[in-house]
C-alpha cells in the first residue's frame, strides 16, 4: 500500500511539474503541490527502499567536491554567424546547389544562455554536462536535476542525447540582483552570467534556489519508439517525450521565410522574458544534414543570424561631466530613458568636447544612440529637425563640477582636466579604479560601497582601504556581518596581487595594465621604480617620453612616497624576493586564453605565465604555442584547432606550471 501511494504521488507531482514548468499551465495551486510533496518526502524518508531516481525529492541538491571532466559522446559544434541577409542568402544558395530549390529550413530563437548536453537511458536522466570546449565538458548532473524544466523521466523509454540552453528569466535576474545588492554582494552583469554562475555552484542546493529554466533544441535519438526523419519532427518528438521546447520556432519553405522570421523577431524579442541575440537556421531534413556535414568547427547545414546592434532616437535632456582617475573630464549625455537592445538606457557617452562640436550636439536635441559592441550606449548623430537651429550651441564648462577648480588643457590631448589632487570626484574615481578588475580586482567592494565609505570619511586614498575594520563596514546601511567580513577579507587578500597590478592601480597617467606589465618585466621591485632614471624608463620597449616622465615624477613626489611607505607598513612586500621571483620555464612560449576558467581569472592565469617568462596574446596565430581553453570558449579555440596549436585544459595548464 505504501509503495503504491509513493508511486502515485511521484507520478502526480511529476505531471504537475511538467504542466507548470514546461507547458506553463498549472493544474493545482502551490499550496496543494507543497502538501503532496511533503507527504511524498515523509513517506520516502520512512521507506527509503522505495525512492527512485525520477522522484521529485531527488531534485534537492547536495555539496560536491568539484566537477569532473567528461568527453562528449557527440561533439557540440559552434555555429557560423552572420549579421547580413545577403550572406544568409549565399549560405542558402550553396545548399540549393546540392539539393535544388526550396530546401525546407527550421528557424529557432538563439537563446543567450549556457549550452548543455543531457543523456537519457531507457527514459531516465543519467548525465548532464556543460559544453566546455565542445569535445570535453564538465559533469553537472546533480545541479541540472534541480532545474524543474529538465525531466527526470521521459514519457517513453527512449535512449536520447539532447542539447539545450540553460537560461535565467529576466524577471528572476532582476530579483536576484536586488537581493545581492541588499546583501552587499556584487550584482551579476547579465542573465547569462547569472545562469552560468548559478549552474556551477558546488553546493547544488544553491542552484535549486535560483530560478533557472531550459529550452531543448537538438535531439540525437539512439533508441526510441519513434525515429524522426527531420529536425522539425525531432523537435515535436522531444515535446512528446516531455522536454520544454521554445514555442517560437517555425518551419519555412525557403530562405525568404527564414529572413521574414528574423525580421519579425528583431524588435519583438524585447517582449520576451529571456535574452535572445539572434536566430538559428537549420536545414530540416536529417539526410541532407548528413550529406552536408561539418567544417572543423561548425555544421554546414546550420547558421546563426545575429541581430544587429539596435539604434534608437531619444531626447538629450542634459550633458553632465564625469571626472576620471587622472582628472580627465568626460561629457555624458543624460537622455530621456529609452529601451535599447533589451535594457533601459538613460545615459550615453559623448567621449570628449571635440566630439560634441563635431556632432553639434545641443541640450534639447533629439539624438540617435546605439550600443558600441552591444554594450556601451553612445550618441552617434543628431536627428534632423527644424528645432535644432533654435537651440543654443553647447557651451563648454570651464570649472570642475566637483571642486570648482578651473579646468585645464594638456598639450596633445583632447580632454580637459581637473588637476586638483584633492578633487572629490578624482579621489572617488581612483578608489573605484583601485578595486576594479583591471587593477587590484577586489570584486566585493563596488562603487556604492566606496561612495558611502568616502562620505563617512573612512576612505579618501586607496591606502585607507587597508585601515578598515569589519566594524567600519557594519556602519554602512544594509551591510550585514557576512558581507562586511567578505569585503574585509577581499581587501586583505589583495595584498598578495603581483607588482604589475599594484603599479596599474596607482593610476599613474598613461600607465594602464599592459604598460604596467611591460614595466615590471624590466623593473621587478618597487625599489627599481623609485630608482629608475627617465633614460632607463625610455629604453624599455613600449615606453615613450611622456609616460617615462609621468612615472619618474610619480615616484619622486614626496607625498606619493609617503603613501607607498604606508602600503609597505600594511603588508605590501614588493621588494621581497618571494613576491617577485621569476623563472624562465615558459620563456619563448606564447599563450592565448579563451573561455571561462574556474580556479582563476584569465588575468590571473596571464600573471602566472608572465611570472615564468612566457607571453600572452589576444589572438591565435601560427606563432601561438598553446591555447588554454576554459568553459564556453570562443572562435579562438576553433582557429587553434585549424592551425594545429596545442590546446590545454585548465588542469593541464596548472600541471604544466606545477600548481595542480
Amino acid at each position: 500500500m505504501i509503495k503504491e501511494r509513493i508511486s502515485f504521488l511521484r507520478e502526480e507531482l511529476n505531471k504537475f511539474s511538467y504542466n507548470y514548468y514546461v507547458l506553463d499551465n498549472p493544474l493545482i495551486s502551490d499550496f496543494e503541490y507543497d502538501n503532496l510533496y511533503k507527504e511524498l518526502e515523509e513517506l520516502e524518508k520512512n521507506n527509503p527502499e522505495f525512492i527512485t531516481p525520477d522522484s521529485p525529492t531527488q531534485r534537492v541538491g547536495g555539496i560536491s567536491s568539484g566537477f569532473k571532466e567528461v568527453k562528449h559522446k557527440y561533439r557540440l559544434y559552434s555555429l557560423d554567424n552572420t549579421y547580413n541577409y545577403d550572406e544568409l542568402k549565399k549560405w542558402y544558395e550553396r545548399i540549393t546547389k546540392e539539393f535544388g530549390d526550396n530546401v525546407e529550413l527550421v528557424c529557432e530563437l538563439k537563446i543567450d544562455g549556457l549550452a548543455i548536453a543531457l543523456t537519457y537511458h531507457n527514459g531516465y536522466f543519467v548525465k548532464g554536462a556543460t559544453r566546455g570546449n565542445g569535445i570535453i565538458g564538465e559533469e553537472i548532473t546533480q545541479n541540472l536535476k534541480t532545474i524543474k524544466a529538465i525531466p527526470l523521466k521521459l514519457f517513453a523509454p527512449a535512449d536520447v542525447e539532447v542539447r539545450g540552453e540553460i537560461y535565467m528569466p529576466k524577471t528572476s535576474f532582476e530579483k536576484l540582483n536586488e537581493e545581492n545588492l541588499i546583501a552587499g554582494e556584487k550584482p551579476f552583469a547579465n542573465p547569462r552570467n547569472a545562469a552560468a554562475g548559478s549552474l556551477r555552484q558546488l553546493d547544488s542546493s544553491i542552484t535549486a534556489k535560483r530560478d533557472l529554466s531550459m529550452f531543448t533544441y537538438t535531439p540525437i535519438i539512439e533508441n526510441a519508439p519513434k525515429q524522426p526523419k527531420t529536425h522539425w519532427e525531432g523537435i515535436q518528438y522531444l515535446k512528446e517525450l516531455g522536454f520544454k521546447i521554445n514555442p517560437n520556432i517555425r518551419l519555412v519553405k525557403n530562405i525568404e521565410g527564414a529572413i521574414e522570421f528574423c525580421k519579425e523577431w528583431e524588435t519583438k524579442r524585447f517582449e520576451l522574458n529571456y535574452a535572445t541575440d539572434g536566430v538559428v537556421i537549420k536545414v530540416n531534413r536529417f539526410d541532407y544534414q548528413n550529406e552536408l556535414g561539418y567544417t572543423s568547427r561548425a555544421p554546414k547545414w546550420a547558421t546563426a543570424f545575429k541581430f544587429p546592434p539596435e539604434e534608437i532616437s531619444t531626447e538629450l535632456k542634459d550633458i553632465e561631466l564625469g571626472i576620471g582617475k587622472t582628472g580627465a573630464v568626460t561629457p555624458v549625455a543624460v537622455l530621456e530613458p529609452v529601451n535599447l537592445a533589451g535594457s533601459i538606457v538613460s545615459r550615453a557617452s559623448l567621449h570628449n568636447f571635440d566630439e560634441i562640436k563635431r556632432l553639434d550636439v545641443r541640450i534639447g536635441d533629439r539624438v540617435l544612440i546605439k550600443k558600441a559592441a552591444e554594450i556601451i550606449p553612445k550618441v552617434i548623430k543628431v536627428c534632423d529637425s527644424a528645432e535644432h537651429e533654435n537651440i543654443p550651441v553647447y557651451s563648454v564648462r570651464t570649472d570642475c563640477p566637483s571642486c570648482g577648480e578651473r579646468l585645464k588643457e594638456i598639450d596633445g590631448e583632447v580632454n580637459l582636466y581637473c588637476l586638483n589632487p584633492k578633487c572629490p570626484a578624482v579621489l572617488k574615481a581612483k578608489l573605484e579604479y583601485w578595486v576594479s578588475k583591471e587593477a587590484m580586482d577586489i570584486d566585493s567592494v563596488g562603487p556604492s560601497v566606496i561612495s558611502k565609505l568616502y562620505d563617512l570619511g573612512l576612505v579618501k586614498e586607496p591606502v585607507d582601504f587597508y585601515k578598515l575594520t569589519i566594524d567600519d563596514f557594519l556602519k554602512l546601511d544594509l551591510v550585514k556581518e557576512k558581507s562586511a567580513t567578505n569585503m574585509y577579507n577581499a581587501i586583505q587578500e589583495s595584498k598578495q596581487k603581483p607588482l604589475s597590478r599594484f603599479i596599474t592601480a596607482l593610476s599613474i597617467r598613461n600607465v594602464g595594465k599592459e604598460t604596467a606589465e611591460m614595466l615590471t618585466g624590466e623593473l621587478p621591485t618597487l625599489s627599481d621604480f623609485k630608482n629608475a632614471r627617465i633614460e632607463q624608463l625610455i629604453s624599455i620597449d613600449g615606453i615613450g617620453d611622456k609616460t617615462a616622465k609621468n612615472i619618474y615624477e610619480f615616484f619622486h613626489n614626496e607625498e606619493n612616497l609617503e603613501i607607498l611607505k604606508e602600503f609597505e607598513e600594511f603588508g605590501f612586500k614588493y621588494d621581497s624576493a618571494s613576491t617577485v621571483e621569476r623563472t624562465n620555464e615558459l620563456s619563448g612560449k606564447t599563450f592565448v586564453l579563451t573561455g571561462t576558467l574556474q580556479s582563476m581569472t584569465r588575468d590571473e592565469a596571464g600573471d602566472k605565465i608572465k611570472l615564468r617568462g612566457g607571453k600572452t596574446s589576444s589572438s591565435v596565430s601560427k606563432k601561438t604555442s598553446f591555447v588554454i581553453a576554459g568553459e564556453n570558449p570562443g572562435s579562438k579555440l576553433d582557429k587553434a584547432q585549424d592551425l594545429g596549436v596545442i590546446i590545454l585544459s585548465e588542469d593541464e595548464f596548472l600541471s604544466m606550471i606545477g600548481e595542480k
